[in-house]
């Protein structure tokens, strides 16, 4: 009974044996095949590559299919499908794709960046955060893994970690111009504009073609202030074909100009914006800023009344046009406009000023008082408030 157990024992083994080395040593022929099949999907990833980035993406997912069906473990195989359903739109299949090569390759850097698109098309920023930040762990070097993860922090309304992940990477990265762009933009959101001038004016530098570039270079010296500068920029900015017929420099370049003293060139900034978008309130309402300060107070009016008929909740329209009546001496109509401004802008001292000196100048300094005492309570450094309460005289 022993002996047959035995023999049964060793049976088993060997045939066990037998199994294990059929399983690991493929014959020459099985070998052969494979070497083959490698090869013919190696020169089809090759044409499926080619034909991807020269926009053949039907043709491309065809060839790259066809490569997989000869490799099917080939973890770049399914990379590149993951990307051409990217650019098809088809974010599920990609999400497949992209899952399959991250098993296949764990180390694999542009899987998981990949993987992070698609969870940001789906509007998924926490997910595609962690899909950028273990890209950037598996491939330190690679920048756009660091700008992708900054740009979720900052949909994330996380921008302050943004900048100091970005920054983090400057000491690598010195002589990049998009990374000191993307500080920039930053620094702007942020509100930190002498920073943020001197990160775009490096980035600038370092690409001095960059149209984009130079345009939120001017839009940050402009928000701080610097309007000579800015204006330079958005003069240079419009020789561009495109960029001349944009409304939105030309209003820009023209509050630059009024800014810097250059009022009459300023109105025909305006006039132009106007032109090109005669849809734009704002446009309209800067005309006549700069017509009003040019004193053509009857053209000032017509282009406040253009701007009130596309927008009638503009304060500042109903400010103008309150200055405007207070000049023709017609002290009922100003009020009633500067009470308008109030309303639609509550927060704003200048209009309060105005309803109080309507009323100082008809004969009711102590109501004016109460006027000027809450546009201080509003802003308490304000100096035209402040001025005006300073020369009531209570006893008139």
């Amino acid at each position: 009974m022993k002996f047959k157990l035995l023999v049964v024992v060793l049976v088993v083994a060997a045939l066990a044996g037998c199994q294990h080395d059929n399983k690991k040593t493929p014959t020459q022929k099985e070998q052969a095949a494979k070497q083959w099949n490698q090869a013919r999907a190696a020169v089809l990833a090759s044409l499926a590559r080619s034909q991807y980035e020269s926009g053949n993406l039907d043709q491309s997912q065809q060839t790259a299919a066809e490569a997989m069906r000869l490799a099917p473990d080939n973890a770049g195989l399914h990379v590149l499908a993951g990307k051409i359903f990217i650019e098809q739109g088809q974010l599920e299949q990609a999400d497949r794709e992209l899952a399959l090569a991250r098993k296949l390759d764990e180390k694999n850097a542009e899987a998981e960046y990949l993987g992070g698109v698609v969870y940001q098309r789906w509007q998924k920023p926490e997910l595609a955060y962690e899909c950028y930040l273990r890209a950037g762990q598996k491939d330190p070097n690679e920048l756009a893994y660091v700008l992708a993860r900054a740009e979720m922090l900052v949909a994330m309304n996380c921008s302050a970690d943004a900048l100091a992940v970005l920054q983090d990477k400057l000491q690598y990265f010195e002589h990049n111009a998009t990374l000191h762009h993307q500080i920039g933009q930053i620094l702007v959101d942020l509100g930190r504009y002498p920073e943020a001038c001197q990160s775009l004016r490096q980035a600038s530098v370092l690409a001095p073609e960059d149209v984009t570039i130079r345009e939120h270079l001017a839009m940050a010296c402009f928000r701080n202030h610097q309007y000579r500068e800015a204006g330079d920029l958005f003069a240079r900015l419009m020789k561009d074909g495109p960029n001349a017929k944009r409304a939105d420099l030309w209003l820009a370049l023209g509050e630059c100009q009024m800014q810097t003293g250059r009022v009459s060139e300023a109105r025909n900034s305006f006039d132009t914006a106007t032109q090109l978008n005669p849809s734009s309130p704002a446009a309209w309402l800067s005309l006549a800023k700069v017509t009003l300060q040019l004193g053509d107070i009857r053209r000032a009016e017509m282009t406040l009344r253009k701007g009130l008929t596309l927008n009638s909740d503009l304060p500042e329209a109903h400010l103008m046009l309150g200055y405007i009546r207070l000049r023709q001496d017609k002290m009922t109509e100003a009020m009633a406009e500067f009470q308008k401004a109030s309303l639609l802008d509550r927060a704003d001292p200048v209009s309060l000023c105005m309803v109080g000196y309507v009323l100082e100048k008809t004969g009711k300094p102590e109501q004016a008082m109460k006027y000027y005492a809450q546009a201080l309570k509003i802003k308490p450094d304000d100096e035209l408030a402040a001025r005006l309460m300073a020369s009531v005289d209570p006893g008139n």
